[in-house]
C-alpha cells in the first residue's frame, strides 16, 4: 500500500514509487506523467499497488482511483455514534467532528447500522453516513412492515438501543424488551442503566464510555437520558442497536410479564414479576 499526500509533486510521487519498487525509471514516469497529464490528476489517498508495474498502468490506476486502498472497518452492535467517530477518524476515513456534527444534527443515532464495511481514506463524513444508513434501510425497515407496532420508528429504536446495551445472551433479548416495554406501557420508570450510562457520556477515570459500576450519585444525574429520575423514554436511542436487538423488541417474548431482572453469572439474567421477589434475587445472587 502506498500513500500519496495532497498537493504532493509528481517528482515526489515518482521517487516514492521507484523506492517502494513499483516502477522500475522515475525519468520515464515524469516523461510519460508530462505527456498524459499532470501531478494534480494524480489522486491523494491509500493506493494497492505491487511491483514492478509498468509507469503507464500505475498512472493510470492513480488518476482513476481504480486500485484505491479501503480500509475493512466493523462497527460493533451497541455502539454509540462518539465511538463510531473515533474508530473512522483513528484509521484515516473521515473527520470525527464532522461525522457527529451530521449524526446529531439529523438526529441518526440508531441509525448507524453494524456492520463490516469498506472505506477509503478521507471519505466525506456524509458519505460514510450515507454508506451506513442506506444499510440500515436495507436491513432494518423491512422489519417495521412484517412486525406492525403501534410504536413510533423512533420509539423502536430507543428501546432496542437499551436492549443492546443489555444483552449478553442472544435468546434474552425478547424478555429483555418484553420487560422495558411492559414497564413503559404501564408508565413505570425504566430505571436503565445504559440510559444513565449514555447520559454521563466519557469517563476520563475509566478512560472509556460506558462507565463501569454506576453510583447512587450516577442515578441522579439531571438528564432527559436519566431513565431513573423521569418517566417514559429517553429522548432517542442511546447507541446503534443491531439487527437481533430491534427484532426482539417488534417481536417481545410473549405473554411474559415481569417488570424487573438482575444479571447473575455467565452474563444471564434473572427475571421477577413482582419486586419482593426480585429483591429475593438479589440477595441470592449478591450474597446480601
Amino acid at each position: 500500500m502506498l500513500t500519496i499526500e495532497p498537493g504532493q509533486s509528481g517528482s515526489a510521487v515518482a521517487h516514492q514509487l521507484k523506492k517502494a519498487g513499483v516502477i522500475r525509471s522515475e525519468i520515464l514516469f515524469k516523461i510519460i506523467l508530462k505527456l498524459t497529464s499532470s501531478a494534480s490528476d494524480l489522486k491523494a489517498g491509500k493506493f494497492d499497488l505491487h511491483k514492478n508495474m509498468s509507469e503507464v498502468e500505475v498512472i493510470n490506476c492513480i488518476k482513476s482511483g481504480s486500485c484505491t486502498h479501503y480500509e475493512k472497518i466493523t462497527f460493533l452492535e451497541g455502539w454509540r455514534s462518539e465511538e463510531i467517530a473515533e474508530k473512522l477518524a483513528e484509521l484515516g476515513i473521515t473527520n470525527a467532528r464532522d461525522f457527529l456534527h451530521i449524526v446529531r444534527q439529523e438526529k441518526l443515532e440508531g441509525k448507524l447500522f453494524p456492520s463490516t464495511y469498506l472505506f477509503a481514506a478521507n471519505t466525506p463524513a456524509r458519505a460514510v453516513i450515507n454508506k451506513m444508513t442506506s444499510q440500515y434501510k436495507q436491513v432494518v425497515e423491512p422489519l417495521f412492515k412484517q412486525y406492525p407496532t403501534p410504536l413510533t420508528e423512533n420509539q423502536i429504536l430507543t428501546v432496542a438501543s437499551i436492549v443492546e446495551r443489555e444483552a449478553v445472551v442472544h435468546d434474552e433479548r425478547p424478555k429483555i424488551a418484553a420487560v422495558y416495554l411492559n414497564r413503559f406501557h404501564i408508565g413505570k420508570k425504566l430505571e436503565a442503566d445504559p440510559t444513565v450510562q449514555y447520559a454521563l457520556g466519557f469517563n476520563l477515570k475509566e478512560n472509556r464510555y460506558w462507565k463501569k459500576g454506576l453510583t447512587y450519585a450516577d442515578l441522579k444525574i439531571d438528564s432527559p437520558y436519566n431513565t431513573y429520575r423521569y418517566n417514559g423514554l429517553p429522548p432517542g436511542p442511546i447507541c446503534n442497536p443491531g439487527y437481533e436487538s430491534i427484532k426482539a423488541v417488534l417481536t417481545p417474548e410473549p405473554d411474559f410479564d415481569a417488570l424487573y431482572f438482575v444479571a447473575e453469572s455467565g452474563g444471564r439474567h434473572v427475571f421477577s414479576r413482582t419486586f419482593d421477589e426480585h429483591r429475593r434475587h438479589i440477595r441470592r445472587i449478591r450474597g446480601k
